[in-house]
């Protein structure tokens, strides 16, 4: 026997009906795993960016509310300011209506600081920053989404050769090529969904 007619031989295992039969199995299962973590992850994605949404849809109305708390705390220390040493009682009654963040910024004896505008947009700055947290969440998942999808193409690929394949009679050359490039896609695959797995 030459060496030429022995590799056949040695190659026959992978188109053996064991490996195509498990090959199909396998890459039925692994297309159904990568297809459910798509679905997941995309669920994941979705809720994260509407989250974001919202958090910034709120981040603007806080904004604007302090805005209009800032433009009263003006209008009152404008009136006081006024009145201050020219009518007492009027001047009095208009710091009453300080906001507690105006009346500690005028205690630090400068009113309208840069810690008063700090603490008056404090919690839609907040809101701002938690929003774009959950929109950075929401692209990791959606990349992590993409990786999956894209081991799930490989592993349909696969598949398909797999099931040609085991259609070929086992005398076919194409049989066994089909069923290594089967076996290459499962490992690209599984290789492709570790590296989502892990971003």
């Amino acid at each position: 026997m030459t060496v030429d007619s022995a590799k056949p031989d040695r190659m026959k295992w992978v188109g053996s009906n064991l490996v195509l039969g498990l090959l199909v199995t396998v890459l039925s299962v692994f297309t159904a795993v990568t297809n459910y973590s798509t679905y997941v992850v995309g669920g994941n994605a979705s809720g994260h960016e509407t989250e974001g949404d919202r958090l910034l849809a709120d981040s603007n109305t806080e904004y604007i509310s302090a805005s209009q708390f800032i433009i009263v705390d003006y209008s009152m220390y404008d009136s006081y300011y006024v009145n201050l040493d020219v009518d007492d009682f009027a001047a009095e009654y208009y710091q009453s209506q300080f906001s507690d963040t105006l009346q500690a910024s005028a205690d630090r004896d400068n009113p309208f600081d840069d810690q008063y505008y700090d603490e008056m947009y404090a919690d839609a700055n907040a809101k701002f920053d938690e929003a774009f947290v959950k929109l950075d969440l929401a692209n990791a998942e959606s990349e992590r989404e993409a990786g999956y999808q894209l081991a799930m193409l490989i592993a349909a690929v696969g598949l398909a050769f797999a099931a040609y394949a085991s259609l070929l009679d086992e005398a076919n050359r194409l049989r066994r090529i089909f069923a290594l490039m089967s076996l290459m896609m499962l490992i690209f695959s599984i290789g492709q969904y570790v590296l989502a797995s892990a971003a």
